[in-house]
């Protein structure tokens, strides 16, 4: 086997499929599975949308997600199957061609004082219980077509009953966006951290008073802003000691698998760098399980091969256990070559095989 000239070429081996090769990256589904938000990504629609009668609003084509203020919209494929009583064939087009952030639906509203401001509720899978922390995120793209404004006044609202919001409630974000969002090329994370009263069943998505803090994109004072939504994500933390907002924040939310070079299979250093955004995903979040899975290139007897990558998930197993996580939770697998994610033909380097895969359920 071949031995590397220098650790250091670890370092961009690891970003690079952590940041390029999304082609290989793993499945990653805790997250999904413990997400509190049905429907999360508004890609699920109702039964009866081709027996929908609408006129301009279609916010109604949506599953689980109900208009809790004026007349968010929809944007879904589905669209086309609803018979509009008045149809303006540029409606929607007029806000922006933001793509969703994934899938094919995503929502938008308006952020504004009194009259004008919109919002969208959902009821929670289940209730919060009382006294724990949740984690919150959702992500949003400034409308370019039609906004005079950006603004932070963006969030979530948390009830204990479907919200009875009206053009003059004043009723405080329980998470906000902690900066002013005015990109319009891309999504940007709106996150936090709540902690729960434990009557809470239903969240609210928008601006619901009456002051919304901002600036004009176009000159002049705040007006208002139009946001497209997607991907909402609420789950029970397990952890928050010496933990800030920000932290949380910032923390890894889908990961990619670990590249080890040729021959190599200690979790050194820059191995290290890669396995701690996990580590602090299970310290923080409930995780019942965490399976460790070794792969190895074909270089070597399938004997051999499986060796090694018995080393591999042994070694990050060994790591996880000395940052403080429950080596009752760790499960591991020495998979070989068995499972290669770079084939003849491929245009990855076939030195991808030499990973490891993090499964944390």
């Amino acid at each position: 086997m071949r031995v590397p000239n220098s650790r250091f070429c670890l370092l961009l081996v690891v970003l690079a499929i952590m940041v390029t090769q999304s082609s290989i990256s793993q499945n990653f589904v805790h997250s999904k599975n413990q997400n509190l938000i049905p429907n999360p990504s508004f890609e699920a629609t109702n039964a009866a949308i081709a027996r929908l009668d609408m006129e301009m609003q279609n916010f109604g084509i949506i599953k689980d997600w109900k208009a809790s203020i004026n007349s968010p919209d929809a944007y879904h494929p589905r669209l086309d199957d609803i018979r509009f009583i008045h149809k303006a064939p540029n409606f929607l087009k007029q806000f922006g061609a933001q793509e969703p952030r994934t899938g094919e639906g995503k929502v938008g509203m308006y952020i504004a004082g009194g009259p004008y401001k919109e919002g969208v509720t959902a009821k929670l899978k289940q209730p919060l219980s009382k006294g724990k922390y949740y984690y919150f995120h959702m992500y949003v793209s400034l409308g370019e077509g039609i906004s005079n404004s950006c603004t932070s006044s963006i969030g979530s609202y948390f009830t204990a009953r479907r919200p009875k919001i009206t053009t003059t409630s004043r009723f405080p974000l329980n998470i906000e966006s902690s900066k002013i969002v005015c990109n319009t090329k891309g999504w940007t994370k709106v996150c936090g951290v709540y902690r729960a009263k434990g009557t809470e069943k239903y969240i609210s998505l928008g601006y619901f008073s009456d002051s919304p803090k901002g600036k004009s994109v176009k000159g002049g004072g705040f007006d208002t802003a139009y946001y497209f939504v997607d991907d909402v994500l609420l789950m029970e933390m397990r952890d928050t000691k010496n933990l800030a907002s920000s932290q949380v924040c910032d923390m890894a939310l889908d990961f990619s698998p670990v590249e080890f070079l040729v021959g190599e299979s200690e979790a050194y250093k820059e191995i290290q760098k890669a396995l701690d955004s996990y580590i602090q995903y299970v310290t923080i979040f409930k995780v019942s399980t965490v399976k460790i899975i070794g792969h190895a290139d074909d270089a070597g007897s399938s004997f051999e091969n499986e060796i090694m990558s018995a080393m591999r998930a042994s070694n990050v197993k060994k790591y996880f256990v000395e940052q403080g996580i429950d080596e009752s939770l760790i499960e591991i697998v020495a998979a070989g070559d068995t499972m290669p994610v770079v084939t003849t033909g491929s245009n990855l380097d076939p030195e991808s095989n030499n990973r490891i895969e993090i499964k944390i359920e």
